[in-house]
């Protein structure tokens, strides 16, 4: 189990229903791509932290998790902060602010997903996905492709580590010779498990073979009352920065 499933079950709200993190996540989510980043993003950020303290998830887990998207977000703006005219490429005076806007929107946006991801565990997901009506070919394909990818990433770091034993990692020159020799051996590896995950699968005749025990959790209304309203203060708050209210 990696790091950022032990965090999901061990959190404070791996145990409440899926569709009441869902209404908050996804409120604040939905907040966050739709109401002008100030003071919108400002709130949702203090909100996912509070709310990450609340079901004491691992702060440098979480931070890890929330700055690890910074380098796509970074390269993202920079065609904002440049525009093509007949000079050539030149400074844009807007570039800033656009840009500023949508590190804050995308930052606000990642802290909700990333909350989401490390107070529910997959199978409670997979599980609620199921009953809320997801085709079963959907839930199924999903959970193919993580057990994929945790496969990948655990042969990945075995051999990384053999690297190292063998003193492989020692020069800079022998450290990339290493990384590229694994990425190919990975490669293949990839596709030899995938047909023997594919080949297993086949022998159990439907995806709803694969299904595993989870519990029904129940509805807590208090959180749901509390969910709902911090999503609202949001947009109230917004609503009387920006001058919406009468």
């Amino acid at each position: 189990m990696n790091a950022l499933e032990a965090a999901a079950a061990r959190s404070r709200w791996a145990r409440r229903n899926v569709g009441d993190k869902v209404l908050l996540c996804g409120g604040l989510l939905l907040a966050a791509i739709s109401l002008p980043p100030w003071p919108a993003a400002a709130l949702i950020i203090l909100a996912v932290a509070a709310s990450a303290v609340a079901a004491r998830v691992p702060a440098g887990l979480f931070l890890a998790l929330w700055t690890t998207p910074a380098a796509f977000v970074a390269v993202g703006i920079l065609p904002l902060l440049f525009s093509v005219s007949t000079d050539g490429l030149v400074w844009s005076p807007s570039g800033p602010q656009r840009a500023a806007e949508v590190v804050a929107r995308a930052t606000a946006a990642i802290g909700c997903t990333m909350l989401f991801t490390v107070t529910t565990p997959l199978s409670e997901v997979l599980a609620w996905a199921a009953r809320s009506g997801i085709p079963r070919t959907l839930t199924h394909l999903a959970e193919l492709i993580y057990r994929m990818i945790g496969t990948l990433a655990g042969t990945a770091k075995m051999m990384h580590e053999a690297q190292a034993q063998r003193l492989g990692h020692v020069t800079r020159r022998g450290l990339l010779t290493g990384v590229a020799a694994q990425s190919a051996n990975l490669f293949v590896l990839s596709f030899q498990r995938a047909r023997r995950l594919g080949e297993g699968l086949e022998l159990r005749a439907e995806p709803g073979a694969s299904d595993v025990l989870a519990v029904d959790r129940p509805r807590d209304g208090r959180f749901l009352v509390s969910a709902f309203m911090l999503v609202i203060a949001v947009v109230a708050a917004t609503a009387a920065v920006r001058g919406w209210l009468p």
